[in-house]
Order: C-alpha cells, then structure tokens, then sequence
C-alpha cells in the first residue's frame, strides 16, 4: 500500500484523492449558492398600484403595515406601501404581493375582511387567490376565489371589505385598475 507521509497519521493515496474531491466539490457548491441568490436579487419583478375608480386612490398597506385601506399616494418605503405584483397560479388567478413585506392580500379564514397574510393554505390557498374581471374602459372588479365576493370600498370609503356586488357610486365602488409602477 502506497502511503503519503511516514507518520502514525499515514492514508493511503487512494483515501487522499477521495477526500480531494469531496472538498473540491464541497467548495464548487459553496460557491454556487451566492451566485444563485444575487441572480434571485437581481431578478425584476413588474409592481403596479391598484387604482380604485371611485376616488383614483390606491390600495395601500398604512406606512407597510398589515392595515389596509385606501390613499391617494404614498411615498413612503419609497412607494412599496401601495406596489403590489401579481403571482399567478394558473386558471387565471393569482395572488396579489405587497413588494414592502413580501405579504399577500388576504381575505382572512375567507371572510369579508381584508388583511395581509405572509402565506395561507386555509381552504387551499383560495383566500389569496384573486382574478380581475373586466368590466369596461379598462376598469375591473376583483374576485376572491373562495367565495366569489369582490373587493369593495365600503360606500366608496378609505375602507376596504368584500362584497357581493354593489350599484353604489355606479358600481365604481368596486371598479379597479392596474397602474404601472414609474
């Protein structure tokens, strides 16, 4: 047996060239790992303001707080109270993402009040789940799967809820807009 040093610590040639390349591997996949989460950082992801037509205000999360409502602009967290991305997941829903925490707009256990939630799996997920639904000149409503109730402004309010349907101001109550992110 060839060995590499005489020393009462000696191994053999064969057990030195494995420990080599599991560091070498060791350190190949250390390295990997930062590469892929600066490539994950540096992904752009589009955000958008909802726009409600009733007041022009926007769905706004109060100083990045879970608190939501409504506010006719915010430049605080240099905007990402108010930016939001949709995250699809296929059939033509998706989950709405606040970009200041990363937290989804929520119908709370699938009730009528709206929250922020980081993730919820209650009745599947479909209490984060929404879709927009065209109604005209580029105004839509936007549904909640887990009980097709649409987000309202109460009576045109700062306050947010769901409701099944309102005629109130016209419907523009309930009429919302994607507007790109400047």
């Amino acid at each position: 047996m060839t060995t590499l040093f005489n020393s009462p610590y000696s191994f053999s040639l064969k057990s030195f060239f494995t420990l080599a390349v599991f560091i070498a591997a060791y350190v190949s996949l250390s390295m990997l790992i930062p590469v892929r989460a600066l490539a994950q950082k540096e992904k752009k992801y589009h955000y958008y303001r909802i726009q409600l037509k009733s007041s022009g205000n926007y769905l706004d999360a109060d100083h990045c707080s879970t608190k939501l409502g409504l506010n006719p602009g915010s430049d605080y967290a240099e905007g990402a109270c108010q930016l939001w991305r949709l995250v699809q997941v296929g059939d033509g829903w998706s989950r709405l993402q606040l970009k200041s925490n990363g937290q989804y707009l929520d119908a709370d256990h699938c009730t009528t009040k709206i929250a922020l939630n980081p993730g919820s799996e209650f009745s599947e997920g479909a209490c984060q789940l929404w879709r927009f639904v065209p109604v005209s000149d580029g105004w839509s409503k936007l549904q909640l799967k887990s009980s097709g109730l649409y987000l309202d402004a109460d009576h045109c309010t700062t306050t947010v809820a769901l409701n099944p349907g309102s005629d109130f101001a016209d419907g523009a109550c309930q009429l919302w807009r994607l507007v790109p992110e400047k």
